[in-house]
């Protein structure tokens, strides 16, 4: 089979790899469609533990049962599907308490995160344990069960912590995740939703998906305008979709209190803050780290048209020609948000489709 292979920072080689065989439990899918994620840009950029090479990464991932291994009656040949990332044991007490997300026994797709590497989606063929495996509505393309996974993190995220519809919610960065989020609050009966980033382009697409009221965070104080769009109270729930240290000072500021601040992206440097802004006024942090059974809301909830992902993809590249999508979203300044790729190279040819 063929597999986009990477070999460290800057470097992917299509390569040729033995086709798996599906084990006990397993089932082995012809890959679809494998998107992005902001993880895989990391070790693309950037040498990462969590990234040994030589690695296939993807863990995005829709495809199409090819062969079921010995004891698997949930799937048959012929089915759409869509991955769960981790493959978690479902014996310890993570796992019996419902947080298999974070299973410290577990492998996880396309990375080295866990006890082992564990190569992901970017490559024709995959076999996996059958627990991992999500079906897809027939009304659900498989392009659109390729994003079915970060789909699942704006969901835990909208939802985590106290959320009761009609809240009004701010959501900082506005990427896939935070747009995705947006989509759920929306989807969830979220009341008003209040966004801030410094794209114009992605504040314009997050107010067609949904939000209220954008900020634009270059200019604009995003704790000033949401205390003014709730007579001067803050918002129910702020929801942190950056990865920039200075969110987390912006979303205690926004947030009302005894309110709520959910801490979705990944913030990986030290941080300096009072305890008393956050004790003092009775504000709960709440991680939202991935998520567990909420990719099954996700499903649903696209499949009844309560979500439409079809604005987010900003183009589809080949598995051949792989390596420019990673480039294309590695460029300073780009506008791309959710890239996928064609595992199948079904593009007739066409190394890149843009929308």
């Amino acid at each position: 089979m063929k597999a986009l292979v990477y070999h460290g920072p800057g470097k992917l080689v299509l390569e040729e790899w033995a086709t798996p065989e599906p084990k006990e439990g397993e089932v082995r899918l012809k890959l679809q469609y494998t998107a992005i994620c902001g993880s895989d840009l990391g070790a693309y950029k950037t040498a990462s533990d969590r990234f040994k090479p030589p690695l296939i990464l993807g863990h995005e991932a829709s495809g199409i049962v090819e062969k079921v291994g010995p004891g698997v009656t949930a799937f048959h040949v012929g089915q759409h599907v869509c991955c769960n990332p981790p493959i978690y044991c479902g014996t310890c007490w993570y796992c019996t308490h419902g947080h298999y997300n974070i299973c410290p026994n577990r492998l996880s797709l396309g990375n080295s995160v866990g006890v082992d590497t564990c190569h992901g989606t970017f490559a024709e063929y995959i076999c996996l344990p059958a627990f991992t495996l999500v079906p897809l509505p027939e009304n659900v393309s498989l392009l659109h069960g390729s994003m079915m996974e970060p789909l699942a993190v704006g969901y835990h995220a909208a939802k985590n912590g106290a959320f009761t519809p009609g809240e009004t919610t701010a959501v900082i960065g506005t990427g896939p995740i935070g747009l995705m989020t947006i989509l759920s609050l929306r989807a969830l009966g979220a009341g008003k939703i209040i966004c801030s980033d410094t794209s114009a382009a992605r504040l314009a697409l997050a107010k067609q998906l949904g939000a209220d009221i954008t900020v634009d965070a270059s200019r604009e104080n995003l704790p000033d305008a949401v205390k003014a769009a709730t007579g001067g109270l803050g918002a129910d729930r702020t929801i942190i979709c950056a990865g920039v240290p200075s969110s987390f000072h912006q979303a205690i500021q926004t947030t009302r209190s005894c309110g709520d601040v959910i801490l979705v992206g990944m913030i990986q440097s030290q941080l300096d803050f009072c305890p008393m802004d956050i004790f003092g006024r009775d504000i709960n942090i709440i991680s939202s780290y991935t998520f567990t059974d909420e990719i099954y809301d996700a499903v649903r909830s696209v499949s009844q048209g309560a979500i439409q992902l079809g604005p987010l993809i900003s183009s589809i590249y080949s598995l051949s020609n792989g390596q420019a999508a990673f480039d294309a979203l590695a460029a300073p300044g780009n506008q791309e948000l959710k890239v996928i790729v064609d595992i199948c190279d079904g593009m007739k040819g066409t190394e890149k489709w843009v929308k």
